[in-house]
């Protein structure tokens, strides 16, 4: 039996991190798998990604790792708001930890008793470069996305909601870990063995009153999505 932990879209909350991470260390997990956005949005990116890099995670690429590592296609995707948040950000980041980013994948596959697992921030196209938008969760697009995944089953993060597909393979979002709008987040559990794959939420407290204070102590550019993101009410 393999026992996989997975979480996605942390944005800078370091309180709900933390709080995940000492929930997986209490469990004998063979793996632990970040599904990206790490930084951006919240107030500690930087910490959340010194955490990450100082463990045993594995960690793909998310939009805003590639915001950070691809500074055209930032300028091309984010209005001005955006891309001044994504530079306040890069001036927290050190040559290492610039260098973690550029160096990590945009997908990671394992063949596990037979199956193959799949983990990516979203769907990718052809290139592997850049990701699909969620406009196509709406309509027939997103089943030919998906069959071109010869997978049998796909983690993804990105929407901050999650949800399930099922075509060819099951399709797995496991939502956002760091933007939440009360005292609860989660991560997924993966238990694997011969004959059958269990997907379990776990959900996990966490220091909803440090991580409010911790955005609203710095008036950085576009603290307004925290706000929003996390429903923190400013007055």
């Amino acid at each position: 039996m393999k026992k996989i932990a997975i979480f996605s879209d942390i944005h800078g909350n370091l309180q709900a991190l933390n709080s995940i991470l000492e929930a997986i260390d209490k469990e004998d997990f063979d793996e632990v798998i970040c599904l990206g956005d790490v930084v951006g949005v919240g107030p500690d990116s930087k910490d959340c990604l010194d955490v990450i890099m100082d463990s045993n995670i594995k960690m793909v690429k998310g939009n805003h790792e590639i915001y950070q590592t691809n500074k055209e296609l930032a300028k091309k995707l984010l209005n001005g708001v955006e891309y001044a948040h994504k530079e306040w950000v890069r001036l927290t980041l050190n040559d290492k930890e610039m260098e973690y980013l550029k160096n990590l994948p945009i997908e990671y596959e394992e063949l596990i008793n037979g199956q193959l697992f799949t983990f990516s921030h979203f769907f990718l196209d052809d290139t592997k470069e850049y990701y699909i938008t969620l406009n196509i969760l709406g309509g027939k697009e997103v089943f030919d996305v998906m069959n071109n995944y010869e997978t049998d089953y796909m983690f993804m993060g990105h929407s901050h909601e999650a949800f399930t597909l099922k075509n060819r393979g099951l399709f797995t979002c496991v939502g956002s870990s760091g933007c939440r709008k009360d005292n609860v987040t989660f991560y997924t559990k993966v238990t694997i063995d011969e004959k059958n794959v269990r997907i379990d939420k776990k959900e996990v407290l966490y220091d909803r009153k440090a991580f409010e204070r911790a955005v609203l102590k710095l008036d950085y550019p576009d603290r307004e999505r925290a706000e929003d993101f996390c429903n923190i009410v400013t007055r």
